[in-house]
């Protein structure tokens, strides 16, 4: 768990196709549309039914020039990611976007708009692009049943079922979802496993296999109610989840002696929240927002290992609470928009965890660990529009924390960061150039303050009471080119000097834990392209293509090298072509993603870890118009998964080797089927 835990009516809707206008995006009916001035290009419904779609999440899937950001789970509200709903981000941080989206269904929706630069009434929150989901008015039911089944070669059988209610009527909205699940974690698989010593002599290897089972329940509602120029939202979530992993290694010693490694890991999560928000138009021009949410989460962790040599054992238990409060205020001027506000937070965290080898306790660096922050931050951000064409934001946040820890070592710090941020975006007809400059502080991880087992990597971390945030100045430009009706291509390239670069470090002599190892710098290219193959002489066909490319640098604490920052995945790519056969009521398509390597380094060992490419084939199908088939063939490569560890005796800058293993696994095939029922 991580703590740091409508609009213009010139969007002519033509069927099939896109438009860029000049439009201002929707705000929720308690904001009047500001002027027409920011470009907006819109996709009404009409666009995204023939491709079969059948809630906002594949729509969002589908847009043209646009990529998906869940955002993340930093503490606070700042990390909602890079979709609105009629101009607002969802109030609530354990519902995933993902979730959000898929509770509003084709019908309800009346396009999408992807807003480019920053647009009146929308609070950008450093993001480049946005898509704004805009909701139909009127009244509507809608009931939905997914059933989804997935069959793995190996004779797994997982799937998940969902139900899904929506109302709307004028002035009042209510979304509901239950769902179960049942699936194989991504790294399970059968493979091999084979460990040499530095001179590449076999000491031991054989046959390797791991099953990761993961089972969930969740259950969600949000309900809105508008009157009178006021707005009120409310939601509520709740999830259990149980993993069960499973890895069993039948080896053999280079003197052919048989023995079993066997590892099992139980795992329990439960998370919830409520939360709500309001807004109030105060007048003409001002408006007041309120926010408030309340979550806590609790995992427990037990896991065992048996090897030739020794056995272990691992207990983990933590509880989390967060609790926030934010208020704003937004004024419209003539020259633009001005927003001001503040939030103020509690985060605690309980860890408690044990560790034992042949039975005998190991005493562990911060095992049992009480963490508090109490939180607060300023904000204020101005919208400009200085000519046609040309948006600009400019803002400031300003946030004080002070964290106070018990247990394994007590102490207490206040940290303290002003965040600057600027950007501007300049449309000129199809083309659109932006540039952004932050202040961006990371946001801790409470749970690397605690002691933590992971025996399916056979690594320990310790807790690190003096770990700070990393800070940088982001530098990022990006260029974006429409072309073919619904074609797009934009291409963002981004540079960070980073301050106290979150790794590794050595932690007692003997242990790994999450510290700071000093400066360093991270840097990324992404490309997105999406057109329609009309012109390529493949009617009502579409290609999108993503790929990103990464390099970081920083100085190894251990060697003094320069290397990677760990984790880091230096090129990912995911293709899709697809085609409507509107004839037979379908579309098909192909999907690949292109895999990844990424590499982490510990006081005394070089992790590297790579997947294959994983591919995909479908096909959706109308039956009827209140049912939708998708039958899917996955994995058909069977998917390879490697691990490499390089083991040294002692510290790496000795460079004194002592094996090297390589396990190796794949994922099995599968065939799914889904169905989608309308009520």
């Amino acid at each position: 768990m991580a703590f740091p835990l409508p609009c213009s009516r010139a969007a002519t809707a033509l069927a099939g196709a896109a438009i860029l206008v000049v439009a201002t995006p929707a705000r929720s009916q308690t904001s009047e549309p500001p002027p027409a001035s920011a470009g907006v290009v819109a996709y009404p419904a009409s666009y995204y039914e023939e491709m079969r779609v059948t809630s906002a999440r594949e729509m969002i899937e589908r847009t043209p020039g646009f990529v998906l950001d869940k955002g993340d789970s930093s503490r606070g509200t700042g990390g909602g990611g890079n979709v609105l709903i009629d101009g607002e981000r969802p109030a609530s941080k354990s519902q995933s976007i993902d979730s959000v989206l898929s509770r509003i269904p084709l019908g309800s929706v009346e396009r999408i708009e992807v807003i480019r630069g920053g647009a009146p009434g929308i609070d950008m929150q450093g993001q480049g692009v946005v898509a704004n989901v805009v909701r139909k008015g009127g009244t509507s039911s809608d009931q939905a049943l997914h059933l989804f089944s997935k069959t793995y070669a190996n004779g797994f059988a997982g799937g998940f079922v969902r139900g899904e209610l929506s109302w709307r009527a004028p002035g009042f909205s209510a979304e509901a979802q239950v769902s179960g699940r049942r699936d194989l974690g991504t790294d399970s698989g059968d493979g091999a496993l084979r460990r040499v010593g530095p001179t590449d002599a076999v000491i031991e290897a054989g046959d390797f296999d791991a099953r990761i089972r993961d089972q969930s329940v969740t259950a969600n509602a949000a309900s809105e109610y508008k009157r009178d120029g006021s707005l009120l939202r409310m939601n509520a979530s709740a999830e259990r989840q149980s993993i069960k992993r499973r890895e069993i290694g039948a080896l053999t010693t280079s003197a052919g002696a048989a023995f079993s490694e066997t590892t099992r890991i139980g795992e329990r999560d439960q998370e919830y929240e409520i939360g709500g928000d309001y807004e109030r138009k105060l007048t003409d021009a001002l408006t007041l927002r309120l926010l408030a949410l309340a979550r806590t989460e609790r995992t427990t962790i037990q896991a065992s290992s048996a090897g030739r040599t020794r056995r272990q054992a691992s207990s983990e238990r933590s509880v989390a609470y967060e609790s926030i409060f934010r208020a704003s205020l937004r004024r419209a001027f003539a020259w633009g928009e001005l927003e001001a506000g503040g939030e103020g937070a509690l985060n605690t965290l309980d860890a408690r965890s044990a560790l034992s080898v042949d039975g005998a306790p190991v005493a562990l660096p911060s095992a049992n660990v009480e963490v508090k922050e109490d939180r607060g931050e300023l904000f204020t951000t101005a919208s400009l529009r200085p000519a046609p064409g040309l948006s600009v934001e400019a803002g400031l946040r300003y946030e004080s924390s002070t964290i106070r820890q018990t247990g394994g070592a007590s102490q207490s710090k206040t940290l303290s960061f002003a965040k600057p941020r600027a950007s501007a975006a300049w449309t000129v007809g199809a083309t659109q150039i932006r540039a952004r400059v932050e202040r961006e502080v990371g946001q801790l991880n409470f749970e690397d303050f605690a002691a933590n087992s992971a025996f399916e990597d056979d690594t320990v971390n310790a807790g690190n009471v003096d770990l700070e945030p990393e800070t940088s100045w982001l530098f990022e430009g990006a260029i974006e080119r429409r072309f073919w009706g619904t074609g797009a291509a934009v291409l963002t390239v981004n540079h960070a000097e980073v301050d106290d670069v979150v790794d590794l470090i050595p932690i007692a002599g003997r242990f790994d834990a999450p510290g700071n190892i000093g400066s360093g710098s991270r840097g990324s290219a992404t490309l997105n392209v999406s057109f329609p193959t009309d012109r390529l002489g493949l009617s009502a066909g579409v290609v999108r293509l993503t790929g990103t490319w990464r390099r970081s640098e920083v100085s190894d604490p251990v060697t003094g090298e320069n290397r990677r920052i760990s984790g880091e995945r230096p090129f990912e790519a995911q293709l899709e072509i697809s085609r409507s056969l509107p004839a037979w009521r379908s579309t098909v398509g192909f999907e690949a993603g292109y895999g990844f390597e990424s590499t982490v380094y510990r006081i005394n060992e070089i992790r590297r870890i790579e997947e294959d490419p994983l591919y995909k084939l479908y096909w959706d199908w109308v039956p009827r118009p209140d049912v939708l088939m998708r039958f899917q063939f996955e994995n058909f490569t069977a998917r390879k998964r490697t691990r490499d560890r390089t083991v040294f005796s002692g510290p790496r800058s000795a460079g004194v080797v002592a094996f090297r293993e390589q396990r190796t696994t794949r994922l099995p095939v599968i065939v799914t089927a889904r169905a989608r029922l309308l009520f």
